[in-house]
């Protein structure tokens, strides 16, 4: 949901930079997009001040609350966060974690090399729109009630998803072996030339694997607890590896490496994760936490527990 969310309001940006930027003769982002963006984005604080509550006071629908919240101090809390890197699943899961988002440092890449501005601003509303699409469906595989075994969903999801990225840097090779490029002299095609049919298509699946791959790694790390506090801690984590690897792809890109050597890293890292989730997945991931965390209240009325293999 909050991944679905997030694509919908960025969609919203993408068609306001596109509607501005559909009849632009120059290649430069005019300065209404970004006093749009910053209002739009300016507009979250609003919101956030005026709907969120304390999680203490978050209520299930039978009343009971999700967790007891004794107060930690500084040093209890430094320790916590230094269990996180002393768990084996986490370290396992780092690989994935630093490849969550680097197609869209690929594909933003060769969008903004390849095409003019108008078709850019194309490309990045239906990047968008494909996250919107990617949210649904992962949600549905992840949440499916048709595979009652909460282990098997999620090496079943691992699987699809393995398919669909194998799919995205596959054709992205091809495409580029069909259209080399001089960096001195950048095509800029517009969306009535030739290569553009094919890097839609491309762009369309690399919007998705841009979600379904960083959902499926939160999915897999949110089995660990059902403790709301220790799953902040792992939001967190999880940023803040994920920023470490966007850094890390922008490198590529700022080396001046050719481009299919930077597909060639960025590929080998999402395969790479594809392998840790899968072991990760099959091997600790468990029907369910409640009982065995003494913080976490678990439901009166709950819907029947998943089945363990």
């Amino acid at each position: 949901m909050q991944w679905g969310l997030l694509s919908v309001f960025s969609s919203l940006g993408s068609i306001v930079a596109f509607g501005i930027n559909f009849h632009a003769d120059k290649l430069q982002v005019p300065i209404s997009v970004y006093i749009v963006f910053i209002l739009l984005m300016a507009s979250a604080f609003f919101v956030a001040l005026f709907t969120i509550i304390a999680p203490s006071e978050v209520r299930r629908r039978d009343g009971t609350p999700l967790a007891h919240y004794p107060h930690d101090g500084l040093w209890q809390e430094l320790k916590n966060q230094r269990r996180l890197l002393q768990d084996w699943r986490l370290l396992a899961l780092g690989v994935p974690m630093l490849a969550s988002e680097v197609p869209i440092i690929v594909s933003s890449s060769l969008n903004s090399l390849y095409f003019n501005i108008r078709t850019r601003s194309l490309n990045s509303l239906m990047f968008n729109v494909m996250q919107i699409v990617g949210a649904i469906w992962i949600g549905l595989m992840l949440d499916s009630w048709k595979i009652a075994s909460r282990r098997t969903r999620g090496v079943v999801t691992v699987a699809t998803v393995a398919l669909v990225v194998i799919a995205g840097w596959v054709g992205l090779t091809v495409w580029l072996y069909r259209n080399p490029m001089d960096l001195l002299n950048p095509p800029l095609f517009d969306w009535t030339d030739g290569p553009f049919g094919g890097f839609f298509v491309l762009n369309l699946i690399f919007g998705m694997i841009m979600v379904i791959y960083q959902v499926t790694v939160q999915w897999i790390i949110s089995t660990f607890t059902n403790d709301p506090e220790q799953l902040a801690r792992l939001a967190g984590l999880v940023k803040g590896v994920l920023a470490g690897g966007v850094a890390a792809a922008f490198g590529t890109e700022a080396a001046g490496l050719p481009q299919l050597s930077v597909i060639a890293y960025n590929f080998s890292v999402q395969a790479i994760g594809l392998v840790l989730m899968a072991v990760v997945a099959w091997n600790c991931v468990t029907a369910t936490n409640y009982d065995k965390e003494e913080r976490v209240v678990p439901p009166t009325n709950e819907r029947g527990l998943e089945k363990d293999d």
